[in-house]
């Protein structure tokens, strides 16, 4: 595979798993608590569930530690208060996350930063297999642009799914770009 073939975003193969409900309920607990990084202060995470149905927690920035500029636009996005939970259908490609999250995610930074200010993120790739438990209790969707093709592709009713699942209804492109 050519790197711009492990950049493209596409709908990837995925372990069907008759668990599915079980993975997404703990991605979604472990991306609502903090926990101690490597400095030994608690952070909230990022949990991204793979193709292969791994959980991948990557670490937030604290909040104070935001600049001051980009918490206000992040807090512009997404206020602050009150916290949500928030899905982000995306790129998740385990080759592609591993040898650069922000070219498989472009907008990766931003999620990390709306859990620093206290919401839970987690993410996925959107296949019809778990769309249902992967939309479960979210406030909003965000939806990588680029996945849409294959979102639609994959599964025609993909956003009536969601929404019959989630908590909010609130879903909103993010274009790479």
């Amino acid at each position: 595979m050519t790197e711009k073939d492990l950049f493209t975003p596409r709908m990837p193969e995925v372990d069907v798993r008759l668990e599915i409900g079980a993975i997404f309920s703990r991605a979604q607990a472990a991306a609502a608590q903090t926990h101690a990084g490597e400095d030994g202060i608690k952070h909230r995470q990022v949990i991204i569930v793979t193709p292969g149905r791994l959980l991948v927690a990557k670490d937030c920035p604290l909040a104070g530690d935001i600049p001051t500029e980009q918490f206000a636009r992040l807090s512009e996005l997404v206020p602050p208060q009150p916290s949500i939970n928030i899905v982000v259908i995306a790129y998740t490609y385990f080759d592609a996350l591993k040898t650069d999250i922000r070219r498989a995610i472009p907008f990766f930074d931003f999620m990390l930063g709306f859990a620093a200010l206290g919401h839970t993120v987690w993410v996925f790739e959107g296949h019809m297999s778990a769309l249902a438990a992967g939309c479960r209790e979210a406030d909003l969707l965000l939806v990588d642009s680029d996945m849409l093709p294959a979102l639609e592709a994959n599964n025609p009713d993909w956003r009536a799914q969601a929404l019959q699942a989630m908590r909010g209804d609130a879903v909103k492109l993010i274009a790479r770009s």
